[in-house]
């Protein structure tokens, strides 16, 4: 079995972005390693949120190269001319079938990290924990109460940001 992994810039209160989704609050360096990340995976997973806003904010779709999933409640396909699959009904269930035989990296999304957490389906969880407060916006995690991780490397970078990552410990459960 494969895994499925995440990569996140969070602020020191908790937040993805602030209201206006805005992402300049997140170092350089940090931008480089998450797109690296991202631009080395196979298959990439995301809400319908980060789909839409990653297509109008980088104007187009820009991982022509990967195939991308689409968690949502509804078809709102703007880029059908790539490799994008909605997944609509019973999401868990085909993102589990994928993680039989290759890597997901999961982008964005607090809410669907919480729902894959609560789902036992996320692996691995590598946060870029930037020191900045944002006060409001997006929050990073729902609740996910009794899901139990392992810090597997943990580095301080420029800026004094942490990354941090973290093994889901299905032997905890």
């Amino acid at each position: 079995m494969k895994q499925i992994k995440s990569y996140i810039a969070v602020s020191l209160d908790g937040f993805i972005a602030p209201p206006d989704k805005e992402l300049d609050w997140i170092p350089q360096e940090v931008k480089f390693l998450l797109n690296k990340e991202y631009e080395m995976a196979d298959n990439l997973l995301m809400g319908a949120n980060t789909y839409l806003y990653l297509f109008k904010h980088w104007g187009g779709w820009p991982y022509k190269s990967q195939r991308s999933f689409v968690v949502s409640h509804y078809h709102n396909n703007v880029t059908r001319n790539y490799n994008v699959k909605f997944l609509l009904d019973n999401p868990f269930l085909k993102i589990d079938e994928l993680k039989q035989d290759s890597d997901i990296l999961v982008i964005g999304g607090g809410k669907l990290l919480t729902s894959l957490i609560k789902a036992g389906l996320l692996d691995s969880l590598t946060m870029y924990t930037v020191p900045v407060m944002l006060g409001k916006g997006i929050g990073f995690l729902g609740e996910t109460f009794g899901s139990e991780w392992k810090l597997s490397e943990s580095k301080v970078l420029d800026d004094g940001v942490v990354c941090s990552t973290y093994q889901f410990d299905k032997n905890l459960q």
